[in-house]
This record gives structure tokens, C-alpha cells and sequence, in this order.
């Protein structure tokens, strides 16, 4: 579903991907996009945007993943409580992003003493142990190959065990191979490979656009885990990004301890579900009794999630 804004000469201003079901209308995002938000030439197209969402005769809108910052979410929030809705608003997991300097050096002589430390020790370990090669791949013609290797190495490790991987699900390997068709095409691809002595041990899915790296998805080689591929990765697609003269390095995703160990700062993202008519019971539960549950189950959660952890950084050694 595409809400969309036109201007009197036809132009667009503003729009919006939706998905309508039978629980009413939610924001087109899932797990593959931690963010989401509308369209709009100004701020003025976005607030009236949000109106005509209001106008819909939907009784329940789930907006998902809108970063708090720069008012879309306050502007999404207002539109829908002047239509009538009641409004529960929940904070989301943060996403971690980087500033990049003019220099690498400019860089590594910014994060903490232990990391840079870290990141100079493992990359001369890895050195030691063999061949080291790293390079990137952003051709049509040189992505299928190197493609097929990422998507190898994600699915040898705890991914492909918990059936998580791109290659266990077959719209979701579609998703991805057909966005890196595209991306190539339009010169956005960037397929960094770290290998050692020819064999690939860590490697990333991300495009360039705009000034700005996104990291999509990333992954190593479990056996090679006590070298640290993953973190010697992300100094050397760091120091690419510098290198291409972008601005910006987006982890996307969630506060994961790697990304913030680089990460210069967080953007905040919010949830706004709006209900009215039919769908106010919900609101109800949504706004007095999830919040006592979760506070309830929350401690329980927590121990299995550690389970969880512990369970998998076995399976890693």
C-alpha cells in the first residue's frame, strides 16, 4: 500500500509504504529494516502526510522503527491524536552510526585505547597466521560469485544452525541476491571480503549511498574465531569508507556490543501504535496491562536470552 502526497502541478511531496491486513494498517518494515519513516520534500508535506494516515478508516496503525529524531515521530503522534486515536508510544533499541573523519588516523586514535590496541594486535596476528587479503566487490559482473561466498560463510555458523541465515529461508535469499542485482547496478554495492591464504573468513553486505555506508548484514568464519576475523574486518571496511571519502558508517540494527565498541552515536527509534473504535480493547492492553507482564516476565526473559548466549558462544569454541 503507497499513501502518497501530491502538490497541484501533480508532483509528489510526500509518501509512504504501508501494509494493509485485517488488524489494520502497519508501517512496511519487518526484521530486514530496523528503520522506517515517510518521504517528504519538507516538513509541512510530512505532518499533512501523517493527516491523510489519520483520515484512513482504519481503527488500529502500527508505525514501526521511526527515528525519534527530527521530529518525524512527534509530527506521525500529533497528526493521529487530532484524528482521534489514542496513542501508545514505546522506545525501540537505538541504532548505532559513526561520523567518519578526513583520516583513518583521525579514527583509531579516537575510540578507546583498548580497542585500538585490540584492533593493531589481532590484524598482526592475522598477518602471521598467513596470506591476508581484503578487498570489495561493487561490479555486476564480480558480485555472483562473491555473493554466493558471503552467503556460504553466513550459513556455515550459529545462523545457519538456528535456521536464521539468508540461505535458510528462500524469500529471504531472494530479498537479498535481487537488492544486490540492483545495488551493483547502481554503483551502491559494497561486498567487503577478508580471506586468509584464499579462504574466506569474514566478510560484509553493505551499500554505499549518498555519503553514507550501511552495514546490511556481516559474518566469519567460526573456526578462525580466535583471530578475531570480524573485528579486523570492520577496521579495514572502515578504513575504506575513509578512504571512499564518506561521511557516515550506519551499523543499522540494534546496540550490539561490537557496533558501539566503533559507533560515535545513537539514533533513537520509536513504536507508535494508534488505536480507536473496535480496536480500543487493545489499547487498553497495550497502555496498562503489556507494561505490568513485561515488568513481570521481564527477569525471566532476560535468564533465557542468557541461556541462550551462553549456549551459542559454546557451540562457537
Amino acid at each position: 500500500m503507497w499513501l502518497s502526497l501530491r502538490g497541484d502541478n501533480g508532483a509528489l511531496e510526500a509518501g509512504a509504504f504501508l501494509e494493509r491486513g485485517a488488524r489494520g494498517v502497519t508501517s512496511a518494515a519487518n526484521v530486514h529494516s530496523g528503520d522506517w519513516d515517510a518521504v517528504a520534500r519538507d516538513d509541512n508535506a510530512r505532518t499533512e502526510l501523517w493527516e491523510a494516515l489519520g483520515e484512513l478508516d482504519e481503527n488500529c496503525i502500527r508505525l514501526l522503527g521511526i527515528p525519534e529524531q527530527g521530529g518525524a515521530a512527534d509530527a506521525a503522534e500529533a497528526a493521529l491524536q487530532k484524528a482521534g486515536y489514542r496513542i501508545v508510544r514505546e522506545n525501540r533499541p537505538p541504532s548505532p552510526s559513526l561520523q567518519l573523519p578526513a583520516t583513518w588516523e583521525g579514527l583509531i586514535h579516537t575510540v578507546s585505547r583498548n580497542l585500538r590496541s585490540n584492533w593493531g594486535r589481532r590484524q598482526r596476528g592475522l598477518e602471521r597466521a598467513g596470506t591476508v587479503a581484503f578487498r570489495t566487490v561493487t561490479r555486476p559482473g564480480e558480485m555472483a560469485v562473491a555473493l554466493d561466498a558471503f552467503l556460504e560463510l553466513e550459513a556455515s555458523g550459529w545462523k545457519g544452525k538456528a535456521g536464521t541465515a539468508i540461505l535458510s529461508d528462500l524469500r529471504t535469499q531472494r530479498l537479498y541476491r535481487d537488492f544486490a542485482q540492483v545495488a551493483a547496478a547502481r554503483g551502491w554495492l559494497r561486498l567487503h571480503l577478508l580471506e586468509l591464504d584464499g579462504q574466506l573468513i569474514a566478510g560484509d553486505y553493505a551499500v554505499s549511498f549518498e555519503g553514507t555506508e550501511f552495514l546490511l548484514k556481516t559474518a566469519f568464519s567460526e573456526p578462525h574465531e580466535q583471530l578475531s576475523p570480524g573485528l579486523v574486518l570492520r577496521g579495514r571496511v572502515l578504513q575504506a569508507a575513509i578512504k571512499e571519502g564518506l561521511d557516515y558508517y550506519d551499523f543499522l540494527g540494534g546496540p550490539e556490543r561490537y557496533k558501539l565498541s566503533w559507533a560515535s552515536q545513537l539514533r533513537p527509534r520509536v513504536r507508535i501504535s494508534a488505536y480507536r473504535g473496535a480496536a480500543l480493547p487493545r489499547y487498553a492492553y497495550r497502555s496498562r496491562l503489556h507494561p505490568v507482564l513485561r515488568s513481570s516476565i521481564g527477569p525471566i526473559a532476560r535468564l533465557a536470552r542468557d541461556r541462550v548466549r551462553r549456549l551459542r558462544a559454546g557451540s562457537r569454541r
